[in-house]
Parts: structure tokens; sequence; C-alpha cells
């Protein structure tokens, strides 16, 4: 089921205007209790998602918009790492206030845009009844 999330990923990366990009779903699971999470290559045009196995057991209508939340922090990205290289430059309790404040915004947008971008999405088809 992993790689159907895969293609279904990468299909969908066009519709986001990410046509350089690719998607690859790892085979580990993310480390907190979270469906999904990403990481963004610095100096690739490569994006890791990880799949909690609890996102396999949602509806296909939540699964959507999991995949658009991830999809969208590859336009974060470049904010991500511009905040990140403030470290060391910004004192050091500058730098966490605005790596907080960061985190919880860019979390913020993925999570609005994604309910906007799900619907441009087909609904996938990787569901597992098996509850």
């Amino acid at each position: 089921m992993r790689r159907s999330v895969e293609r279904y990923c990468n299909a969908a990366l066009p519709l986001l205007r990410l046509p350089q990009w690719s998607v690859k779903i790892a085979a580990d699971i993310p480390a907190d209790d979270s469906w999904a999470d990403i990481e963004v290559s610095t100096n690739l045009w490569l994006a890791t998602i990880r799949i909690s196995d609890d996102f396999f057991r949602q509806e296909p209508e939540l699964q959507r918009r999991i995949v658009a939340h991830e999809l969208l922090h590859i336009h974060n990205a470049p904010l991500e790492r511009l905040i990140q290289s403030l470290d060391g430059v910004l004192g050091s309790q500058a730098y966490e206030m605005l790596d907080h404040l960061w985190d919880a915004e860019g979390e913020r947008i993925a999570e609005a845009l994604s309910f906007v971008v799900a619907e441009r999405l087909p609904l996938p088809k990787f569901r597992n009844d098996a509850k």
C-alpha cells in the first residue's frame, strides 16, 4: 500500500505546481503519533514522507487531506531553511522563539491550505479496512 501512496503523491505534484519534485515513501513510520510527516531535501528535488499504519485506517477524504498537508510543506521548505540558517546568528532566545513560532505557523499554514488543495486531488483508494 505504501507504493500506491507514493504513486498518488507523485501524480499530485503537478497539481500543486511542484512538477520537478518527486516523493518517496519511507519504510519507517513517523516518530510521534502523527499520521504522516515529511522531510524535504535541501539539495535534491526529493521529499520523503513517513506514514503511520493508522493512516491506512482513515477515510479516503482524510487520507487525501493528509497527503495534501504533507505536500504543502514542500512549498514552505525554503522558509524553514532560511529560519534554520539563523541559528547561531540570532541570540539563542530569539532563535528559539522564531523557530517555535515557525513550527506552529508552518503547520497551521499547511493545515489550512490542505482543505482547499485536497479538493483538487482525486480520492485515494489505498484504505485498509482491517480496523
